[in-house]
């Protein structure tokens, strides 16, 4: 498992750095668009849709929103509202893993609220990738994946290694908080990295406090879908990306951090 996992992060790894520096502003966004139908396709067996024209009847369904909302007049006060929407949803996400904190899960499928429930988180995914791309640049889409992908990396090799006490066992029996002490330790590394690559030394406490809440949200988007897929009864959100489960099971922690973290910069102005 291990081993596929390895190869094909190393196969996907250079060809979405690629994708982020080399496509045009229309091209990214389209690609970016196919990649929400296809986890919108998985979010839908989440929702106990087994049958296939239902699961691309509702993918279609979430990209035919997205694209309601990107051509909506006055496009900067739309944005504003998405992610006001988005970053309250997930504040209700965060409310919801704690009141599991001491309690077992509940068994079986709401489908409807599942169903709804993907929308936002799909769509604080591509338009805060999409908004960080217009207004930061490449740049720091690959700083913001850097951050991300070094903090899951730590968490899982830590986490396996030294993890005792479990964080969420109902949930993702898994997760350890040795792996997010890890994961925030990595995060301060990388806000440095950040610092000293953009030249913003003097926003380092700034940079800081950013890479820790998004790492920490992280940590909320990959246990959201965990939450999900356990109540689906499901191990993986399919079999699409060897070793890795499906897109979902590699964009969870990211579904969080990225409004997160193109919020948090624009509200402290970086």
């Amino acid at each position: 498992m291990l081993k596929q996992r390895v190869l094909t992060g190393l196969v996907l790894g250079p060809l979405i750095i690629w994708g982020i520096f080399a496509l045009p502003e229309t091209a990214f966004n389209l690609i970016l668009a196919a990649v929400i139908g296809l986890a919108a396709w998985e979010w839908a067996r989440l929702g106990n849709l087994q049958d296939t024209l239902h699961r691309i009847m509702y993918a279609g369904l979430i990209l035919a929103v997205l694209y309601g909302v990107s051509i909506l007049p006055q496009p900067e006060l739309v944005m504003q509202g998405v992610f006001v929407t988005v970053l309250l949803w997930w504040l209700v996400v965060v409310f919801r893993l704690f009141n599991h904190w001491q309690r077992a899960l509940p068994t079986g499928i709401s489908a409807l609220p599942t169903l709804l429930a993907g929308l936002p988180v799909l769509a604080g995914f591509f338009f805060g990738l999409v908004q960080l791309r217009l207004h930061y640049g490449p740049v720091w889409i690959l700083a913001l994946l850097l951050l991300i992908w070094i903090a899951d990396s730590a968490a899982y090799f830590v986490g396996r290694r030294f993890g005792r006490r479990k964080l969420l066992v109902s949930i993702s029996p898994g997760k350890s908080w040795e792996g997010v002490y890890a994961a925030l330790l990595s995060s301060l590394l990388v806000a440095g990295a950040i610092a000293y690559y953009f030249h913003r030394i003097d926003h380092l406490a700034m940079l800081v406090g950013i890479c820790l809440l998004t790492v920490l949200i992280s940590i909320v988007g990959d246990l959201n879908e965990s939450y999900y897929k356990r109540r689906a009864g499901l191990k993986d959100s399919s079999q699409l990306l060897p070793g890795h489960g499906g897109i979902l099971d590699r964009i969870d922690s990211l579904t969080a951090a990225v409004p997160v973290f193109y919020v948090s910069l624009m509200v402290f102005g970086l």
